[in-house]
């Protein structure tokens, strides 16, 4: 009996000297307050595919494929876009730059408000509203947004396209003006948080331009969806950079 109970005892002094470690390892590992967003998005030439946002105080994070080995990371407190490439064993880095040349073709901004539906359900107990941004008197964007949804989320956002808009001016000596378009002028460079405005979007496309001088758009472009959204502890790690190279393009 003596033998038994030293030989229990032993086994169950090994177990627990595990216990720590595996315990300090789940419990332990820093986390950090962040917001989840996944979307439905859609790209002509690329098809649908899922992107999903982890957005937290410092950080905006965006994965479009369910490996999570290509992402791009937006450092909110630097103004710094990481956009990493396990393939290449590179991230691309884009600082941040005031857009400070004039756009090269006129661009003349409108919009209109179109009733929603009276049917259309609430979203966190918030109303959506329906909006249509036209530039140069053609229809570039269309959005369903939700004004005070996710606001901090909204910030990071804009902030982001911000940073973008930025760089999009940089190339924009070195495209020939005869290919330069006013909806994309806008989106993309001069007015990038122009749509974000309106509230957190909930559905939002952009319209692929031809030369006519109609209203009516060849087609959409690009789409996102919301999906879903949720408010979750995630490990600090999901926005730490891999041992990369990194490559400032600007």
């Amino acid at each position: 009996m003596a033998k038994q109970c030293l030989k229990y005892s032993m086994v169950l002094a090994g177990w627990l000297t595990l216990v720590p470690s595996a315990y300090s390892q789940t419990v332990l590992e820093p986390q950090t307050n962040a917001t989840i967003i996944n979307f439905s998005e859609y790209e002509q030439g690329s098809g649908k595919y899922p992107v999903k946002m982890t957005i937290s105080k410092d950080f905006l994070r965006i994965d479009d494929t369910q490996e999570g080995k290509d992402f791009v990371l937006f450092d909110r407190q630097k103004k710094i876009i990481y956009s990493v490439s396990a393939d290449n064993k590179q991230t691309i880095q884009i600082n941040n730059k005031a857009v400070t040349i004039p756009s090269p073709i006129d661009l003349k901004l409108s919009e209109k408000e179109l009733p929603m539906d009276k049917n259309a359900p609430l979203i966190a107990g918030k109303a959506s509203r329906h909006h249509q941004f036209f530039v140069n008197k053609k229809l570039c964007y269309e959005m369903i947004s939700v004004p005070g949804l996710m606001p901090d989320a909204v910030i990071a956002m804009q902030d982001f396209k911000q940073v973008l808009a930025g760089q999009q001016a940089e190339t924009l000596r070195v495209i020939p003006g005869d290919l330069q378009e006013g909806c994309d002028l806008s989106r993309h460079t001069f007015y990038p948080k122009r749509y974000l405005q309106k509230g957190f979007p909930v559905m939002e496309k952009a319209m692929l331009q031809d030369d006519s001088k109609t209203t009516t758009p060849a087609a959409v472009s690009y789409s996102r969806v919301l999906i879903n959204y949720s408010q979750k502890q995630v490990p600090d790690s999901r926005f730490k950079l891999p041992d990369y190279e990194i490559l400032p393009i600007n």
